[in-house]
């Protein structure tokens, strides 16, 4: 009965734990800036951070190697130069903590089958991020990501990346009660026939 009402209990302590982080582009950059706040409960990291372009196709962003650091991946075939997938890893941003990045060149593809690229004209419409998101990494492995709005470079865009996992609901205390006591006299009935 003892490991029952623990069980009980137990089950009513459990508590909510939050991932969630709000990540800004810098529209005064053209999105080659930005920062990311982690809003997770205590003791949740956010790891890493991916900011991808997504699928090349014509008219969709790409990055070009500049001054950003991280890791570059999915690169633009046909190009030396371009890449559609700016990755950092190894990070340690503790809650309510703020790191920012820097240095991204974004470009748009003009034809995906030969790598060619307009690294000229701003993209004030947003179609170009059509397929653009970010995604979060915290440190009990749990991502979560947002897809960028369609907006012109020009324009910051506000993330809100995550979710909170729903509590397990409390049991009544009635409920609680009425099992444990269930449970009492359920032992002492059986009890009774042995004798």
């Amino acid at each position: 009965m003892t490991a029952i009402i623990a069980a009980s209990i137990s089950v009513a302590v459990q508590a909510q734990t939050r991932h969630a982080a709000t990540v800004t582009l810098d529209g005064n950059w053209y999105l080659q800036a930005g920062a990311v706040v982690n809003q997770s409960d205590a003791g949740i990291l956010v790891t890493g951070v991916t900011y991808a372009m997504g699928a090349q196709v014509d008219g969709a962003g790409v990055w070009e190697d500049y001054l950003s650091d991280g890791r570059h991946a999915d690169r633009l075939a046909g190009s030396s130069t371009h890449y559609s997938t700016q990755m950092w890893s190894g990070l340690q941003l503790a809650s309510q903590e703020i790191w920012s990045f820097g240095g991204l060149d974004l470009d748009r593809i003009v034809h995906a089958s030969t790598g060619e690229v307009d690294s000229q004209n701003l993209d004030f419409s947003g179609a170009s991020l059509r397929y653009a998101s970010v995604q979060v990494k915290f440190s009990d492995g749990y991502c979560a990501q947002a897809r960028l709005a369609e907006l012109g470079w020009d324009v910051t865009q506000v993330l809100h990346i995550g979710e909170a996992v729903a509590p397990v609901p409390e049991p009544a205390p009635g409920l609680m009660l009425t099992a444990g006591l269930g449970v009492v006299l359920f032992g002492r009935r059986k009890a009774g026939r042995q004798a």
